[in-house]
Order: structure tokens, then sequence, then C-alpha cells
């Protein structure tokens, strides 16, 4: 390192959009600090911020620096490898380095101090259950607690407090007596690996040697794996290999619901040490998952969207489960997709990126196609059971009561009385979407969003799922003064109140954001679940992706329709997704599956092209489509979007903006145009599309139109790459 006379300038990344970073002083009373380092300093005439070091000079060109006021660590909270991976993502998602970095690291991170990350104890059994009930016979107790351990741990003694006020000391004498031991992280070192003795399909074993053959370089892997067809039987494999290698795995689901799931999978057949990391951790937690996995003490981490970011010491491959899932790109602040990332930083770190799915995105089925994925095709069941009769049933014909028709509710219950278990899919939550005048046509709306607002019968509120204000339901229309102020139409809570009165004696399982806010309730949920009983599972869209539910055996999808008529040109893709993994969840175990599609349009094309030619035929056709009409992925897509109280100043800001677009040969420019939801939180919201066939020019007329538009009183940002044009 060189001495801090010949670098005195240290360059620092802040959380700011005019400049990548900004040059301070070193002064003599202070060490330099290394490279990825946080510092505090001065901006502007603010009190003091955080910073990132991201580099040094001997002089800098804006002439007299503020000094540096203190350095926070004496080591860098990531590596040069994580520095190349925020700058190549800073310069694609067209931002400053400084708001990559802070959007990536953990809140820890960014706060104004120079503590040690705090450690916490994480308990877990260390011996079997005989054993325990020998040792424990005379302390109940402690026999309680032991049992939870065994079942649900690694867990915080905080977790434990409901069976034992004394929960920490209870933990401490189960570590005495060798029933249990305290790691300093939520994570698993599994010395005794279960091996299943499990057989691989001819698809498994064609996959697995591929994967094995590109398991030391970058490359792109698509593995196209039907539900149940044993994508992470490979996963685990490929994890298994990778550690003998002395490597670091990172695995990406896209819901936090999934990483106890496949945490667990993972841990009984591996020998190493494991983490979750997801946004329902603490900060402290979060912060410990990064120090750990940077120093190498961590061999996998299964993480969500933001894990993408965790710095590693020997990163061995990077994995994507569902790579489809719309949750992997960021939708607020820095709009970056985990999923492309996780390419870039397989290309940055020289090792192999592996992407699942029993759905490819359109984008990534093209890359495939093209031959610049490695296409791994699993195509069969691995118990062998064939995939579900689909049934569409027309509503037009049968009209539902509560959300299901009368052929869906006897179908229900002859699943139930031959012992399985059903699940009704609707992806609405809530009691009735609407509330609406049946004399003048009223419909309640949010005052603050052009939206309709969702009746919650158990709250007895209306309410608006943007912005989250609630109204008390009105007796009389304030329209007309009617009192014909009814519901309309149907989500979970209606129709899971539905079942409970159609089947009093069946426990009615709901999986929705209103009950199942925390890891804990939705571990709660499952366990009625698994618990092998008969039940009907109602829930949205968090239970299409990966669960296992063993003994599901018919699945009805309730409300389908409003896809067709969707201006989104991505909304027949996401349609038959969401259908292909929710149908995917029918006779998984050894039964044969049905499912169920409430629709009014059972002739409509789209079901004969996905249903009676599979997935990978639709897609196709899709593809060609798109080609035809020059959507992404045959052109490459930008939204620029903005905000204001004042809708015809945001008018006129973006109609300016528009202007200076037109002359583009290699951009198509649509807008400026209001956009899906023209009004969330008093704000209006406009739009303008931006649609080229090279990548270059677009980035080179965002560049242009950011340069031109800095300093203006409305808010505008850019979507790169939008999944979604809300």
């Amino acid at each position: 390192m060189q001495s801090k006379n010949q670098l005195n300038v240290i360059h620092v990344a802040l959380k700011i959009p005019f400049a990548d970073h900004l040059d301070y002083q070193l002064p003599r009373s202070l060490s330099l600090p290394p490279l990825g380092a946080r510092v505090l300093v001065h901006l502007g005439r603010n009190k003091p911020v955080v910073g990132v070091v991201v580099g040094f000079s001997e002089t800098s060109p804006h002439g007299s620096l503020k000094p540096i006021n203190e350095i926070l660590d004496n080591e860098a909270f990531f590596n040069d490898k994580n520095l190349a991976l925020f700058k190549q993502a800073a310069k694609y998602y067209q931002i400053t380095l400084g708001e990559m970095i802070f959007t990536a690291v953990p809140s820890w991170f960014k706060q104004v101090h120079n503590k040690p990350v705090p450690q916490q104890k994480w308990w877990q059994a260390k011996s079997s259950l005989e054993h325990a009930e020998q040792l424990l016979s005379t302390a109940p107790k402690q026999l309680e607690v032991f049992q939870y351990l065994l079942n649900h741990g690694p867990i915080t003694s905080k977790s434990l407090t409901h069976l034992t006020k004394s929960a920490a000391q209870v933990c401490q004498l189960l570590a005495d007596k060798g029933l249990a031991q305290a790691n300093e992280l939520c994570l698993v070192d599994n010395q005794a690996a279960i091996d299943p003795g499990y057989t691989l399909t001819t698809d498994q074993q064609t996959a697995w040697s591929k994967l094995q053959h590109h398991d030391k370089h970058f490359k792109v892997m698509l593995l196209d794996g039907v539900t149940g067809s044993g994508k992470t039987e490979i996963y685990i494999r490929f994890i298994q290999s990778l550690l003998k290698q002395h490597k670091q795995v990172l695995l990406l689901v896209p819901e936090i619901g999934l990483t106890p799931q496949l945490f667990h999978e993972i841990s009984q057949r591996i020998n190493g040490q494991m983490a979750i990391l997801h946004s329902g951790l603490t900060d402290s937690a979060r912060a410990r998952v990064w120090q750990h996995a940077k120093t190498g003490k961590l061999d996998v981490v299964v993480a969500t969207r933001s894990g993408i970011f965790t710095p590693f010491q020997n990163l061995g491959a990077i994995l994507i489960d569902e790579e489809h899932d719309l949750s992997y790109k960021q939708q607020e602040g820095v709009r970056y997709s985990a999923r492309d990332l996780a390419v870039l930083r397989g290309k940055i770190e020289h090792i192999p990126v592996v992407l699942g799915s029993a759905t490819p995105s359109l984008e990534t089925f093209n890359h495939a196609q093209q031959g610049q994925y490695l296409w791994l095709k699993l195509r069969s069941r691995t118990n062998h059971n064939p995939l579900p009769n689909i049934v569409l049933q027309n509503v037009n014909n049968n009209k539902p009561n509560m959300g299901l028709s009368v052929k869906s509710l006897n179908a229900i219950r002859l699943h139930l009385t031959e012992g399985n278990q059903v699940l009704v899919f609707l992806n609405r939550r809530g009691w009735s979407p609407k509330l609406i005048c049946q004399e003048c046509g009223w419909v309640a709306q949010c005052d603050d969003c052009d939206v309709y607002l969702t009746y919650h019968k158990h709250l007895d509120l209306l309410k608006c799922h943007h912005c989250d204000r609630r109204y008390l339901v009105p007796e009389f229309c304030p329209a007309c003064g009617s009192q014909h102020v009814e519901t309309m139409g149907v989500g979970t809570e209606k129709i899971a109140e539905g079942l409970k009165k159609n089947l009093s004696t069946t426990d009615v399982v709901r999986f929705d954001r209103d009950c199942v806010k925390t890891p804990k309730q939705w571990q709660n949920n499952l366990e009625i679940v698994r618990s092998g009983k008969p039940c009907v599972i109602v829930g949205t869209q968090m239970l299409s992706k990966g669960h296992d539910f063993p003994l599901l055996s018919l699945v009805v999808v309730v409300n389908v329709d409003n896809s067709f008529f969707s201006a989104d040109f991505r909304a027949t893709e996401y349609l038959a997704q969401l259908l292909t993994q929710v149908s995917g969840r029918a006779g998984r175990a050894d039964t044969k599956g049905e499912v169920i599609i409430q629709t009014q349009f059972p002739e409509h094309p789209f079901f004969n092209a996905l249903f009676a030619q599979g997935y990978e035929t639709f897609a196709h056709q899709q593809l060609t489509e798109r080609i035809q009409m020059q959507f992404p992925p045959a052109t490459y897509l930008a939204i620029i979007r903005a905000q204001h109280r004042d809708s015809y100043m945001l008018e006129s800001f973006l109609t300016e903006m528009t202007a200076c677009c037109n002359d583009n040969q290699h951009v198509n420019v649509l807008g400026p145009i209001p956009a899906m939801i023209a009004k969330k939180q008093k704000l209006h919201r406009m739009q303008i599309i931006l649609n080229g066939n090279q990548r270059r020019a677009l980035h080179a007329l965002i560049r242009q139109l950011k340069q031109q538009f800095n300093q203006n009183k409305v808010q505008w940002f850019i979507d790169i790459d939008p999944v979604s044009f809300d």
C-alpha cells in the first residue's frame, strides 16, 4: 500500500444522484483507509454522512477539498469483485456508484458508527430425541425446549420465550449436557450429511454431467424442468461438488417463504455451514451474513433478491431458483434485476450461473434457444406420475357462488373424501375488489390513488392496496344516496369463508399477505398443511412458487380472464407461467392430479397453446409474436417514469423531454402517457416508453436526457428492462 503522502485524495461514493464519487482530503492525522471502507464526511452544510472509499489519487482537479472526518472501518466490508459489480451495475442502470452501493449493502453499514457487528446465538439440537429423553426424564421443560430445537432449529432463545421465560438459561443447560449447541449465525454445520441413495433419471443424469463439465468457468445454464422433475436434486449435487472444491455457493429464491424449505432440504444433504439472508432478518443479522460470507466462514447462503450483492471469499457458483419470477426485479429505488446481475457477476468472477425454472422467462428462453445459454431439459417427473388433468370449466353456464362454481365445489368434496388436499388459487386478496352502488354505478375509490378500494370483511373497512389508506364503509351511496351499495367480485377472504361454510369439518388454510406477514406465520400454516390431514389451501401468487405439498391432488384456479384484456404485452406470458406453476402443485406424490380453471373463455387459443402443446411450444409462439411486433426480447426497453402533484406541470415536463427523443433513429418513443395507475399517494404519474433495437443507442439517449434534465422540480426516474407498466 502506498503511503498517505502519495495518495492523499480519497474518492468517496455517497448516496447522491449527481456524481459517482466526491474527492476528499486525507488529514495527516489519519492513515490511508482500505478500499471499500466506510468514512464519515461532510456533504454540503449538512451533518456528516457515511460514504464508501472507492479510489485514491495524488491530486484532484477540484482544488481545495474538505477533509475526511473519520475512518469508520479498519477493513473493507466488501471485496474488489463486489466493487467491479457495483460499478458495472451502476453504469447499466444509469445511476451513480454511490446509489448502487447504498442499495446493495445491509442497513447496518449505512449507519454512523464504528461498532463491530453484534453477534447472536442461534441454538440447535445436537443429539437424538431418544438420548435426550433419557437424560431429561426429570426435566420436562428442558425436554420441551429440546424437542422444539430439534424441529425448528436453528433459532434464537428469544424465539423460545413462548415455551419458557428463561429460554436462554434452558438452552445453556442443554448445551452443558451436550444436547444443544449455539452458533454465531443462523447456520447449519451438518457433519452427518444424509445420502438418500437416490438414482438420477436419464434427464437428470444428462443435466448433471453437463453441469460438472462447466463448474470451473463462466457459463450460464438454464435448468428447464417441469414441476416435480427434480431440479432441487440437481442443485444439491452441484452444491456438494463445489463444496468438495472448497468453494462457496449463493442460491437465490424469489420469496422469503421459500428460504426455510430449501434451506432444510439442502442442509440435510451437505457437510458445511449454511445461512439464510432476507429482508425479514434484523439489520445486524444481515450484516453478520455479509461478514461471514466474506471471510469464508459460510459455505452456502440461501437468499432473496438483495443477496446477489453478498461478498464471498471464494464464490464457486450462483444458482437462481424460479428465475422467471418477477420478485427478482426491484420495483422501487434502484430498479435492478437480481437475475441479470447474477449473470453479470458470474462473468466478472468467472463462475457458472444456473437459472432454474419450469417456465423460463422469454428473455432466458431466447438466450437458450440462440445458444448463448446451455439448455438443460428435465421433461419427466421423478416419481413418473403423469402431469395433471386440465379441466377448463365454463362459468358462463355454471355461475360461481362466493367465487366457486357448483362443479368446483363438488370436485373439492370428492378429493377431500379421498383423503387428499386441495388448493384454491386466486391472485386477489381481501373480500371483494369493489364496492358499487346498484342504482347509479358509483364505485368506491381511493382519494389519493386512481384505484378502486378493496373491502376487507374481517376489518369491516375499505382499503387501498397501494397506499394502505383505510376508509369506513358507507351506509348510503355518496353520489345518489341509495342504500343499495354492495360488494362486487371475490378475493381470498371471501373464498375462504365460503369454503368454511360449505366444508364445516375441514380445515381451510389461507395464504396471503393479510394473514401471512412473517416467516413464523408462514411456517405455522405450512405445519397445518403438512400434518397430512385433508384440508383446503386458499392462496395468492405466493403459493405458485416451488412449494411441495405431497398430498395435494386438486388445484382450482379462479378468475384468470383479466389477463386477456391487459395492456401489458407480457400479460399472457405471466399468465402461462402462473397457470403452469400452480398446476404443477397437483399430483406431486403418488396420485394423479387434477386442475380446474374457471373461465368465461374456455375456447380461447391461449389455453390450447399452453395445455395441449406445452409451455415450450407456447414460448416459441410468444417469441415469434414478440419478434414480429418488435417487443423484448427482440428489442430493448426502458421507461422514464415521472410524478408530481400538478398534472399540468408533469405533462409539460414529459412533453418537453419527448421532443428531445423524436429525432433518434434507433429508438421508438411512446408518450407521454398516463401510467396504468395514473395517481398514487396524491401524485399524478406519467411515463415515456423507449423501445430500441440497439441497446447502446438506447442507453446513449438516456444519458443525454439525464444531462439535459438533471435540474427539475418534477421527480423522475429510469427503469431499465422494466417488467411492469404500473
